[in-house]
């Protein structure tokens, strides 16, 4: 299927537009959940070593940040070493978005395409573990936007993404479909963005099968699939990763504290602070905005965000400059026939009007 062919699907053909706006919302601001102090208190896994911060005087730590956290996390598989801040204030998200914009504003529009060798990892990887064609289709097709727009991560793929074509996994997928309706309520698809999973290809029935076979074998395919996405993103570089999931921060999930498990994982706690951890990885830059997993919400009657309210605001702020970049492109590439056929359709539309009315 072509890049156009995508760009063609229209997800609320596909399923009832799920409408959000009946569900109790969040009223009031958030706590700040960090007490201003001189000095910090984090727990840390074993793996990772903290370097004290030596600030001018409190005073000024707290004009800049609510809490500020810098660790080096060492790969499991590599000696690629990552260096991550975390800034938790009113304006550590502001400033993201003005980096993005200066961003948009020099990018000639790249999109990341289905030929880019970074999909060569995911491929050998399905290979290793039997995991099927359609899975992978639908995993190049998320993760096929702009490279220039903010990431979403999420933990894994959807239950149905190994037996379902693509469109049709998405149409069943309440995360997804809720994603696109934020989105599409910019201007934007899921063809702009650039979606993946911290845990890439493994679903969890997958994961429940390796489970049943051998925990070793679980943990290596987890570990082994959080090295994929680690690798993507040395190879696409984003400026900025939406971080949607936490689970990756537990135990079960952590493959021995792998770095995309400790670095990329989120928490609404985190969220609500407005943190943003600052993650280099060979010396580029990542910003992790804090979410949440869209399915704590949808699948839950009782959530921290009931209706996802925040998350939703979060997703709309960060992807605003995207919209506004995308709508000033579509106008610029816009042949001048292609101004003159809408002008004529108008006139046209304009005519058959005034004709019915007459005959009424």
């Amino acid at each position: 299927m072509s890049d156009e062919s995508w760009n063609k699907l229209d997800l609320r053909s596909l399923r009832q537009r799920r409408d959000l706006s009946s569900e109790p919302r969040v009223n009031g601001p958030s706590p700040n959940p960090v007490r201003h102090s001189k000095f910090s208190i984090a727990i840390t896994p074993a793996n990772t070593r903290c370097i004290p911060l030596d600030p001018p005087s409190v005073d000024d730590l707290t004009a800049r940040f609510s809490q500020t956290h810098i660790s080096e996390t060492h790969s499991s598989k590599a000696s690629r070493v990552v260096r991550s801040i975390i800034s938790s204030n009113n304006n550590a998200i502001d400033k993201v978005i003005e980096e993005l914009t200066q961003d948009l504003k020099a990018t000639k529009g790249e999109k990341l395409r289905p030929s880019h060798p970074c999909f060569n990892l995911a491929r050998r990887f399905a290979k290793k573990w039997n995991i099927s064609d359609e899975a992978i289709n639908s995993h190049v097709k998320l993760a096929c936007g702009y490279l220039k727009f903010p990431v979403i991560m999420l933990l894994n793929p959807a239950p149905t993404h190994e037996r379902l074509p693509y469109e049709q996994m998405v149409a069943g997928c309440a995360t997804l479909i809720w994603i696109d309706d934020v989105l599409l309520d910019l201007g934007l698809k899921l063809s702009d963005i650039i979606i993946l999973d911290a845990c890439t290809l493994l679903g969890k029935d997958r994961i429940r099968e390796l489970e049943r076979d051998s925990p070793a074998k679980r943990d290596q395919a987890i570990s082994e699939a959080y090295d994929v996405t680690q690798r993507m993103l040395e190879m696409i570089k984003p400026n900025v990763v939406i971080s949607c999931q936490c689970s990756t921060s537990w135990s079960d999930w952590s493959a021995g504290g792998h770095l995309v498990a400790l670095e990329f994982c989120s928490s609404i706690k985190s969220a609500r602070a407005g943190e943003v951890r600052k993650v280099a990885i060979n010396d580029h830059e990542i910003n992790v905005v804090q979410g949440y997993h869209p399915s704590g919400f949808l699948n839950r009657r009782y959530h921290h965000d009931p209706s996802g309210r925040l998350l939703k605001e979060r997703l709309q702020k960060m992807y605003a400059p995207c919209a506004s970049w995308k709508a000033r492109r579509t106008t610029t590439l816009r042949s001048p026939l292609q101004f003159v056929d809408g002008e004529r359709k108008r006139n046209e539309l304009k005519e058959e009007n005034r004709k019915v009315s007459r005959t009424n």
